[in-house]
């Protein structure tokens, strides 16, 4: 399936075609079972609704056949002779005539008022059902993912079966119940006008399933490149700055032009193909009324009847041409409606992609670790970010770091460094090996606890778009207004904030555009002080700031470390020397280690990367 959706379909062989139309054709059956499950979420709410509909359609052919009996028994002249008229009689009729009306509109509107929230609920059910499997996925899944299309499939996707699931099933049933029980009244009422009635009928419907059989296609085009569309867009508009750096904005723009007109194209086609259905019917339906009032008034001046041994009367007639408009208009519903069902079908399918995801481990097996006291150990660590590649790239490490002790990495780029802190965090396990707290496995302790002893303060510090403090007390959500401006006090942080307008209500924009670069960064080790975990994880911002924030920077990080199992990615002489021990990687294996002295008096690998990186700090 999945090799054939990358092969254009036009290219396809018959054979090839076949499949592919048959593996569609199945993905939609599960999607069509997914979406009644999750509308029937609340057991029997769906035997209401189809229950509603079935009296609905039954009470507004009641109506019809009270018109036809009033017009033949009250105000026919042929039936109302002088003296015979009977007040009580026809006003009884039109009292139950009313009444009837009144109880469809009742019906009508609960039954409305439950499909509307049915479908808002099975589009609320099926996105957080998505959204807890999306959460429990590693990493590894989220950096393979266009995060556009994830988002599309979460919110617009989500918003079809919203607006096409439990609306259109309930006016499908309405059509269903109003056309079978139409018919019957219709061949009970004249046998010949009736059966010729099923035949203009479907007829006409024929031009309305081919245009469906066009639609649906272009529907299912509009929603997938929809999803392309927003994932395009949110990946460019992220890197603004990199494509106004590189004067890329005409190429940018040209691939948005041709992306939104493949859009607007599939878009177009589903709405001409649709919005011909409504005219056309109702054109169609004064056509089969003109040919069925044509007949039947042949059939009266000839004599002939009705068909079923009875004269064909003014109000069977009458009431036969208000069947036939009655049953058109509920088709033409439905057809309209099977078009927003089917969307809701496609979109029901790339939902519950996400909702079946299940990650390699279940998180909820494992063992859970508390309060840890910070000794860490990576034990003849290999790994890979490609499983089923023989590039390492991290070969055979192993090392011990005991409760308290600074770890410096260093290294060229693409040396690992980066690894061992995506290993440590449970970003990623391992190939092989095994990494351990308090001599407790990665495998076996469950991601939430396992980063839950962990602080990490990372060079691209992420804040929200929320308060000084409440970005602060993202770490910790038990943490008082107090405990955070302790730590702020503690990273220096506060020096900053006390002199914004609102101080720590102040509102920081999206990004942090708002504030410096190093002022994110003292936001992040405040973060991480409140956190207060024994186990800390710090890359160290590259980024030229001021020599002041500098000094005031290198302070926060020596209070955050102090006590704490620390392990830095490091970029400062000053951090480098400090460190009770120095891992120097580099493709991949760590060759070297010690202390900033004894690396140096080795005169290898350290001594030049010393000497070419951090000899000027």
């Amino acid at each position: 399936m999945q090799q054939q959706t990358q092969k254009k379909y036009k290219h396809m062989t018959p054979a090839e075609k076949k499949a592919f139309k048959k593996n569609v054709a199945a993905a939609r059956k599960v999607s069509m079972r997914d979406l009644l499950r999750y509308i029937n979420y609340r057991k029997g709410v769906l035997v209401i609704v189809i229950v509603l509909n079935a009296l609905i359609a039954i009470s507004n052919i009641a109506q019809i056949f009270a018109v036809g009996f009033i017009t033949d028994h009250f105000l026919s002249w042929s039936n109302v002779q002088p003296g015979t008229f009977s007040p009580a009689k026809f006003w009884g009729s039109i009292g139950g005539l009313l009444v009837a009306i009144l109880l469809t509109s009742l019906l009508t509107y609960f039954a409305n008022m439950i499909s509307i929230k049915g479908s808002l609920r099975a589009a609320y059910h099926m996105q957080n059902d998505a959204y807890k499997a999306l959460m429990k996925m590693p990493i590894s899944y989220f950096e393979a993912q266009n995060s556009g299309e994830l988002m599309s499939a979460l919110s617009n996707d989500a918003q079809n079966i919203s607006n096409g699931a439990y609306v259109s099933i309930s006016l499908i049933f309405n059509a269903v119940f109003t056309t079978i029980i139409s018919l019957v009244f219709l061949l009970v009422l004249s046998p010949y006008l009736g059966t010729i009635v099923i035949v203009l009928v479907l007829i006409s419907f024929i031009p309305i399933l081919i245009l469906l059989q066009k639609a649906v296609p272009e529907i299912q085009k509009q929603q997938a490149r929809v999803a392309k569309l927003n994932g395009y867009i949110e990946e460019h508009l992220g890197a603004h700055h990199l494509i106004k750096a590189y004067s890329q904005e005409k190429n940018v723009k040209k691939e948005f032009v041709n992306r939104n007109q493949r859009l607007f194209k599939s878009s177009t086609k589903a709405t001409i193909y649709t919005s011909i259905i409504y005219p056309y019917s109702n054109a169609s339906s004064f056509l089969i009324q003109l040919i069925v009032a044509t007949i039947g008034c042949v059939l009266t001046l000839k004599g002939i009847g009705a068909g079923n041994g009875n004269d064909l009367t003014t109000g069977s007639l009458f009431s036969i041409l208000i069947y036939i408009r009655l049953m058109n208009s509920k088709l033409t519903s439905l057809f309209e409606n099977i078009g927003s069902f089917q969307l809701a079908i496609v979109s029901t399918g790339r939902v519950m992609r996400y909702v079946r995801l299940t990650p390699e481990v279940n998180e909820d097996e494992l063992d859970i670790i508390e309060d840890a006291q910070g000794n860490v150990e990576f034990r003849n660590v290999n790994f890979s970010y490609d499983k089923s590649s023989t590039n390492l790239q991290l070969k055979n490490a192993s090392f011990k770091a005991k409760r308290g002790q600074v770890f410096a990495i260093v290294g060229p780029t693409g040396a690992g460094k980066t690894t061992i802190i995506n290993l440590l965090s449970k970003f990623y396990l391992p190939n092989s090996g095994e990494v351990l707290i308090d001599g407790r496995s990665s495998h076996e302790i469950d991601e939430k606890s396992w980063r839950s002893q962990i602080s990490i303060v990372l060079q691209d510090t992420f804040l929200f778009k929320n308060t000084v403090m409440e970005n602060i007390r993202y770490a910790n959500e038990k943490a008082t207004n107090e405990e955070i401006k302790d730590a702020a006090k503690m990273s220096h942080a506060s020096n900053f904030i006390e002199q914004l307008e609102n101080g720590y209500d102040e509102v920081i924009l999206e990004g942090g555009s708002n504030l410096s670069q190093g002022e994110r960064q003292l936001l992040a080790i405040t973060r991480a002080i409140v956190a207060n975990k024994n186990i800390l994880i710090l890359d160290e911002a590259t980024s030229n700031v001021d020599t002041k924030t500098e000094k005031i920077i290198q302070n926060a990080m020596l209070t955050l470390m102090k006590g704490k199992t620390s392990f830095v990615i490091a970029h400062r002489l000053s951090t480098i020397v400090n460190a009770d021990q120095i891992l120097v990687l580099d493709g991949g294996e760590i060759v070297e280690r010690g202390t900033h002295k004894e690396l140096l008096a080795k005169k290898g690998f350290y001594e030049k990367l010393y000497h070419s990186a951090f000899s000027e700090d």
